[in-house]
């Protein structure tokens, strides 16, 4: 199998992931890449996933929808041949939003889990212009035995990457789904274990942690928030809940401020939680939780606990297998992406680093949640360096585009990104927070602050539009 040039028009800029970090890297990519490149965004999800909002709607029914927001407005139409690529691909389209699973990564292309065409039915316009598309979006072929000359429609060409995976999530929110119907349904089904239990055990006192605590306490034993079980007529209140948080370290989120800590501790002593800090669950085979069942488990010191559901809040694996496959001398000892302070993906170690293509050593990027930045892992933080990743590669393109014109040039001087100090929002049952954050961008002294009030569903339309989706049918 020979991976083709792609056409010198349409070189691909692939963003890996459009999660908060990858969805605006693509936005910005959209919006300034010049005629000769496309915006090429992968990810397996139908809808981008409000993840800060699924501890919330798993616990509180009626909301799950309103998390899983159509990917039509991550690349903007513009007068430069951007449009909503509502569809898996559009023909009409010069940047697109492709759902599939990466499965392999090569110095020249990325193979995918689906043929690119597989809604080819879908696509408008006539058969010529989609052959065209297809030979512009996929450079190789599948079978290049004279008998099958089937062009493959699973591999891509890329000219930049960004890698923007993220972690997966803590087993409590794991989830398999890639369709908006399946994602509501795991929360849904989330949700009614938690309706059903009646002593709940928590393992793990990170910001998920405390948030399931307290939001379940507050929805099942606040009489005043009855109205938010959305019972049926006549149906009988589910039971109250006996909630245990148990957490690893003495203190709550030390990489802030004692006063975050302490206001946690209040919070989840008004709502009746159990708080067992610097201890931890002798946890049984994950395969073994089965929600419904009373069961036992032992604290190290080797005080036993009763449960019958247990929610695992422990941990995050950075999404790092292709790059562990492709160039693994690239990730730390945990995992994470090893990058330079210009994002690029530091590969000085790779074997034969000085034979490999120079597109390897200038050319990839990473960020958000999988990259070793040395930042707090949140939305927030991988915007900012979607931002940093975006100007550099528009800045190597200039010069590319120099070089290829024959015109005097100079290596590009790329930025570097700026660390933040950790900020944190985090939510103290369905009315309450607190938060540490900077008043203004580039400070970095941050400022503690306790929150009541608010929508029980997050102001989750400001992201809706924030994303250029429309927040009044959360069902799309």
């Amino acid at each position: 199998m020979v991976a083709l040039a792609a056409p010198a028009a349409t070189r691909n800029v692939v963003v890996l992931g459009a999660s908060y970090a990858g969805a605006r890297a693509a936005e910005l990519l959209s919006r300034t890449l010049p005629p000769t490149h496309r915006v090429v965004v992968i990810d397996r999800q139908s809808h981008f996933n409000h993840l800060y909002l699924h501890p919330r709607v798993s616990v509180v029914p009626g909301h799950s929808a309103k998390t899983f927001i159509p990917y039509t407005g991550v690349l903007p139409a513009s007068d430069a041949g951007t449009t909503n690529a509502s569809l898996p691909l559009s023909n009409k389209a010069r940047h697109v939003v492709i759902h599939a699973s990466v499965t392999a990564l090569n110095d020249d292309f990325i193979e995918l889990d689906r043929d690119l065409l597989e809604h080819e039915r879908d696509l408008e316009g006539e058969a010529e212009e989609i052959e065209t598309l297809t030979e512009e979006l996929e450079p190789a072929r599948l079978d290049a035995a004279p008998r099958d000359k089937k062009r493959s429609t699973r591999r891509l060409s890329w000219e930049y990457m960004i890698y923007a995976l993220g972690c997966q999530l803590p087993p409590c929110l794991t989830s398999g789904a890639r369709t908006k119907k399946d994602g509501v349904a795991f929360l849904e089904g989330r949700g009614a274990e938690i309706k059903r239990a009646t002593k709940v055990l928590i393992a793990g006192g990170g910001a998920l942690g405390i948030q399931f605590a307290s939001d379940i306490a507050d929805l099942y034993n606040n009489p005043d928030n009855v109205s938010h079980l959305n019972l049926a007529e006549g149906e009988a209140p589910p039971p109250k809940k006996d909630i245990t948080l148990v957490h690893s370290r003495d203190r709550f989120l030390p990489l802030y401020k004692q006063e975050m800590h302490d206001e946690i501790v209040r919070r989840l002593e008004v709502l009746g939680v159990k708080v067992i800090l610097g201890e931890r669950l002798q946890l049984p085979p994950q395969e073994e939780d089965k929600p419904g069942t009373l069961k036992t488990v032992k604290l190290r010191d080797g005080r036993e606990l009763e449960y019958d559901l247990l929610l695992r809040c422990t941990g995050q694996k950075p999404n790092s297998e292709l790059l562990k496959q492709w160039m693994p001398e690239a990730l730390d000892e945990w995992g994470f992406v090893k990058i330079r302070p210009t994002l690029q993906v530091d590969v000085a170690a790779l074997p034969n680093a000085d034979k490999r293509s120079e597109k390897l050593r200038r050319n990839v990027y990473s960020i958000g949640d999988v990259a070793a930045a040395g930042v707090i892992k949140a939305g927030h933080t991988g915007w900012n360096q979607a931002g940093v990743a975006v100007q550099n590669i528009m800045c190597s393109v200039e010069t590319d585009a120099l070089v290829a014109n024959n015109e005097p040039t100079t290596p590009p001087k790329l930025v570097e990104y700026e660390r933040s100090p950790p900020q944190i929002k985090v939510t103290l049952g369905l009315r309450h927070s607190a938060s540490e954050m900077c008043k203004e961008m580039g400070d970095q002294e941050t400022h503690f602050v306790k929150g009541e009030g608010g929508p029980v569903d997050g102001h989750y339309a400001m992201v809706w539009e924030r994303m250029g989706a429309d927040p009044s049918d959360f069902n799309a």
